[in-house]
């Protein structure tokens, strides 16, 4: 994370603002497994209700966020070898 210093210029500090925001922004994100914790449910069974709900599409083994998903706050994210996807802590479901 940027430092944010009196010393920096007006867009400097603007921009670690933003940095900072972010960051609180995707700390509010879980991933679905995590999500499914919160909710005292198992990682499938939540996946399943995603996909009844339409945030999600079974492709194969995986899944895919739909524009649905997208749209109730879901992201794609990628460590690299693997991608996974983050929804926000108070994402609305509907069994």
């Amino acid at each position: 994370m940027e430092k944010i210093s009196e010393k920096q210029t007006p867009e400097q500090l603007q921009k670690a603002k933003k940095k900072s925001l972010k960051k609180l922004k995707e700390s509010t994100k879980l991933t679905t497994s995590k999500l499914a914790l919160e909710l005292e449910m198992k990682t499938n069974e939540l996946n399943k209700t995603f996909v009844q709900m339409g945030y999600l599409e079974k492709k194969g083994k995986n899944f895919t966020l739909t524009k649905e998903g997208k749209s109730a706050g879901g992201v794609v994210k990628s460590n690299g070898s693997r991608a996974y996807i983050l929804w926000n802590k108070d994402t609305k479901i509907t069994k």
